[in-house]
């Protein structure tokens, strides 16, 4: 564990020595870690480089957390609309997604959808997600981003998604992944072992809470009009009315990024 801490901590200083830099969080476990590290690695109170954090602008109470730490570790946050909305399909799962403007690239950040609960608010894929304002293309001065992937990370709808190196380049900007030869079984011992604040509301024993409504990387969406899996009609629940589904419209966005194995 202390070579490995050693070892990202070294990462951290030899990247960011080299050009502007910054990291980019979500707060999560994982993102908590790669933050302390950061902060560790230049030796500072204030948090010692910017962060990006796209965060989506529903469901405010799923980000109590990461405003806490925003105000508390003293972070520069930065967040932009995306250049292009649309979705992920497999057989058996649907998921939302994001594509930023990424220097002279893109990047791609889907969130899971979870249907909508009795009594809990929902937004609609189409009018919300789909539909939402644009940022046709964004600039940025950082060349070099801190991302918190690890090789041992399982995505719900890619599965095993491991790291080919340990760093990359995206769009003309390098991103480089501190943790990547880290278990969630390190990251866990981290955080104990150095208290690293982390969201109970989302973790419990090591383990995400089985309830999502607290969880930000799960956004309450209706997609029954933009699943291409549906019918040509469905019933709303928004209007209580049978509507068009146009899921063929949607654009999939579903490459799945060079850097993963």
């Amino acid at each position: 564990m202390r070579e490995k801490i050693e070892h990202s901590i070294q990462v951290i200083k030899e990247a960011a020595g080299k050009s502007p830099s910054a990291v980019m969080l979500s707060f999560g476990k994982d993102s908590m870690v790669l933050a302390h590290l950061i902060r560790a690695a230049f030796e500072s109170v204030k948090f010692p480089v910017p962060v990006i954090f796209h965060r989506t602008p529903w469901f405010p109470h799923k980000h109590e957390f990461a405003n806490h730490v925003i105000q508390s570790w003293g972070m520069e946050v930065h967040d932009w609309k995306p250049m292009h909305t649309g979705i992920k399909v497999k057989d058996d799962l649907l998921e939302l997604v994001s594509r930023y403007n990424f220097g002279n690239g893109v990047m791609d950040l889907p969130v899971n959808t979870i249907e909508p609960y009795p009594r809990r608010d929902y937004v609609c894929g189409l009018n919300d997600w789909i539909e939402q304002p644009k940022s046709p293309g964004t600039i940025h001065k950082w060349r070099t981003i801190f991302h918190g992937h690890k090789s041992s990370d399982v995505d719900q709808f890619e599965g095993h998604v491991p790291l080919n190196a340990q760093s990359t380049i995206v769009g003309g900007i390098k991103i480089v992944f501190p943790l990547k030869d880290w278990t969630d079984s390190d990251i866990w011992d981290y955080i104990e072992t150095n208290h690293v604040p982390y969201q109970k509301t989302r973790y419990e024993n090591r383990s995400e809470i089985a309830d999502k409504w607290l969880n930000p990387d799960y956004i309450n969406a209706c997609t029954r009009c933009i699943d291409p899996r549906n019918p040509d009609r469905v019933m709303c629940p928004k209007v209580n009315d049978w509507v068009d589904n146009r899921g063929h419209e949607v654009i999939r966005l579903q490459e799945r990024p060079e850097y993963i194995g």
